[in-house]
């Protein structure tokens, strides 16, 4: 009987083992294995909430889809293909657009919702697909760590070929705000303003907050550990250092940061804590209506006006 219980036990311990693997690739892998736990909870608590989102982005790209978008394709620094798009201005301008974007999201995703309005400013547009998304190498996610290098390194890229009188807007959204916050503090002196769209403080804290709505409390930061743990050996970088306070706290450009005021993924306090952090010029766009990374999408007029005053201010 003993021997019964502790067989039990095993088997019950290396299936629990085996849904907490699954759950970290569920979160942390390119997007290659079934949908996982993680993936099912976030379909289920959807509720069709993204679809006029959705809706907005096809749009985007059916304008987006005939303009003349140049392929480049770059090594970073961990010898990994990553995909680059730019859209040139119809005219001379030395104003760069740089996009970066959301979790699980890819250049198709939250900066074709901008491509049109800093097109039509008479700027250059670019965007990437970051590493274990889109066309880009990689197999790990990294939640603005590794994003935030490679975009760094994009930029290199843009000053070597366009020369360093080039003017930088930084823009992102979601994992994209947070990776353009993560930044802050070692950009060169081409980028003149920074936009962070619904930023997290960190995976941690986000983690935490998401793990909290579904009811999960007592357990979270365990399961966090847990899954630290397992990103440092399999990923190779800790979690903790996707925190972005210390980095915004010494940005080097004026961050303008927006939104949702009716956020529950990325909760609106984490926009709120940042913005007071910051240590450069600073403004805030609040979208009451709007929840995750579609203050585009309800507050289109808003949102806009405020990009064009903080530009005006700050180009």
């Amino acid at each position: 009987m003993k021997k019964k219980g502790l067989l039990i036990a095993g088997i019950a311990t290396a299936a629990l083992a085996g849904i907490a693997f699954h759950s970290y690739l569920d979160v942390m892998y390119k997007e290659t294995i079934p949908k996982g736990p993680f993936k099912r909870l976030q379909e289920k608590l959807d509720n069709g909430d993204m679809e006029p989102l959705h809706q907005y982005t096809i749009k985007s790209n059916e304008w987006n889809d005939q303009q003349p978008f140049e392929h480049i394709e770059l090594i970073n620094r961990r010898n990994q293909k990553l995909m680059g798009y730019y859209l040139p201005a119809d005219g001379d301008s030395k104003v760069f657009a740089v996009f970066a974007h959301g979790y699980r999201a890819n250049h198709r995703g939250d900066p074709a919702n901008f491509v049109k309005y800093y097109h039509e400013k008479g700027y250059h547009f670019f965007c990437c697909d970051h590493t274990a998304a889109g066309e880009s190498e990689g197999d790990f996610v990294g939640f603005d760590y590794y994003e935030a290098q490679d975009m760094l390194f994009w930029i290199e890229y843009l000053v070597a070929r366009f020369g360093k009188d080039i003017k930088i807007i930084l823009h992102g959204v979601s994992m994209g705000g947070a990776t353009v916050c993560k930044m802050a503090s070692s950009v060169p002196e081409q980028v003149r303003l920074i936009v962070a769209d619904c930023p997290y403080t960190g995976a941690k804290d986000e983690f935490i907050s998401v793990a909290n709505s579904v009811g999960i409390t007592k357990t979270a930061p365990a399961i966090f550990g847990a899954m630290n743990w397992l990103n440092k050996r399999m990923a190779g970088y800790d979690l903790c250092d996707t925190d972005v306070r210390e980095s915004v706290a010494n940005a080097k450009a004026p961050m303008l940061f927006v939104h949702g005021g009716s956020d529950d993924f990325v909760p609106t306090y984490m926009g709120w804590e940042l913005f007071t952090r910051c240590g450069s010029e600073k403004d805030i766009l609040i979208i009451p209506a709007a929840k995750h990374a579609d203050s585009i999408v309800w507050g289109t007029d808003r949102y806009l006006a405020k990009l064009d005053e903080f530009i005006a201010k700050h180009l």
